[in-house]
């Protein structure tokens, strides 16, 4: 439903680089909410508002020495700065659900490079290391005909470790490499006697299922995932933080455009 709509309306931007597409996402997206902004708000009044927000703030450097009238000002600033946020939440209530479309299509078109027919890709099973030294077979791709299994059909669990902030995490792994036709098919794995199924789209479009299945089912294996790589437009930053990043200047210079309080 959701591609339905949005796929004839911004199909055409798949075809540019991904950080000028996420770029022009970020401006038209940042131009609605401040649209909204604009005309569903009293600006005259949010200005007042602000103003007199900066007044205690202006206030409050002048007195760090009076705690007691210090408190008193803090008091009247968080007040105020309810009151600012009661009038922002009539905009943001409107600009919610298109929002939330939009980034759920950039999400499954933006996060990844498509798995190209041809392309050799890998699948990753992840396992707790209670897992490490057992067997998980790749048993079958569905439809099996147009897709290849290059790696061995039978892998054992190796240890891995995963660096993390504090240290490293220590996981059970097994990959599998494959490589086939355009279209979709579902891959099939058995561990100690239970299936588990992994969707795969190829194209050379830019969409892709999404790429990571979480599993919990008691079992040793927590994850399925086939290794798409994932687009990093801006400085190795994802696809997320590059719009955020876009958004941010361009809601700067729109308010300051527009006037917009």
């Amino acid at each position: 439903m959701l591609e339905s709509i949005l796929d004839p309306i911004f199909s055409p931007l798949l075809k540019m680089q991904p950080i000028f597409s996420i770029a022009i996402f970020a401006f038209i997206v940042t131009f609605i909410i401040t649209i909204i902004h604009k005309f569903t708000t009293d600006q005259k009044k949010m200005k007042e508002i602000k103003d007199e927000m900066k007044g205690h703030q202006d206030e409050m450097k002048k007195c760090k020495d009076d705690p007691k009238k210090m408190m008193d000002i803090q008091k009247k600033a968080m007040e105020k700065n309810m009151e600012f946020m009661k009038h922002s939440l009539k905009p943001m209530l409107f600009s919610f659900l298109p929002i939330i479309l939009i980034f759920g299509w950039l999400n499954a078109h933006m996060a990844y490079y498509p798995i190209m027919p041809g392309q050799d890709f890998d699948v990753t099973l992840t396992f707790d290391p209670s897992a490490i030294g057992r067997d998980v077979a790749l048993i079958e791709t569905i439809p099996n005909e147009g897709i290849e299994i290059v790696s061995e059909n039978i892998k054992k669990i190796e240890s891995v470790g995963i660096k993390k902030l504090f240290g490293t995490n220590w996981v059970g792994s097994a990959n599998f490499r494959l490589e086939g036709l355009e279209g979709r098919y579902t891959i099939r794995f058995e561990y100690e006697e239970k299936i588990y199924e992994k969707d795969l789209l190829i194209t050379d479009e830019r969409k892709y299922e999404e790429p990571e299945l979480k599993i919990n089912d008691g079992t040793a294996l927590k994850s399925i995932k086939i290794e798409n790589e994932p687009i990093r437009p801006l400085f190795g930053i994802g696809w997320l933080g590059t719009y955020i990043i876009f958004a941010m200047v361009f809601s700067i210079a729109l308010r300051k455009i527009l006037n917009v309080v």
